[in-house]
């Protein structure tokens, strides 16, 4: 049984002071180490977080451009195909005249050029039986 008289020491041996002051400095390197390794570790999650921010903005501008373009894409394909409707129409109400100008059948060859390489979008249209010299016959 240990004895309670704080004069006399136990038996057990008690490392040197000077012994636990290098262990504990070595033990505080070690955390300081360690909390170097921390700080840079939540920079570096910081700066992704940063990265990942400014990438999703980016995203969101780019989706938001596209959107826009395909809308103004829309807008002319609409014009476009409103334009050809309306030239098909004045080709067709001209198309009875003995003599047409020039213009006229460059138009319809121009309609047909346009139609022909998948400008036009209106599937619906009526095709014009076509003559030997074009869409309005022969001049």
């Amino acid at each position: 049984m240990p004895s309670s008289d704080p004069i006399r020491p136990e038996t057990t041996t008690m490392p040197d002071r000077g012994d636990l002051i290098v262990e504990l400095a070595g033990r505080l390197e070690v955390l300081d180490g360690l909390l170097s390794r921390l700080e840079e570790a939540e920079r570096q999650a910081k700066d992704a977080s940063e990265f990942l921010a400014h990438t999703r903005n980016w995203q969101e501008e780019t989706v938001r451009t596209i959107q826009e373009e395909r809308a103004r894409m829309r807008q002319r394909q609409h014009a476009l195909d409103e334009l050809a409707d309306h030239a098909r129409a004045a080709i067709a109400a001209l198309a009875h005249h003995r003599s047409l100008p020039r213009e006229v059948h460059q138009l319809a060859v121009e309609l047909q050029v346009l139609d022909a390489a998948g400008f036009l979008s209106r599937r619906g249209r009526a095709r014009r039986p076509t003559g030997p010299s074009g869409p309005l016959g022969s001049a």
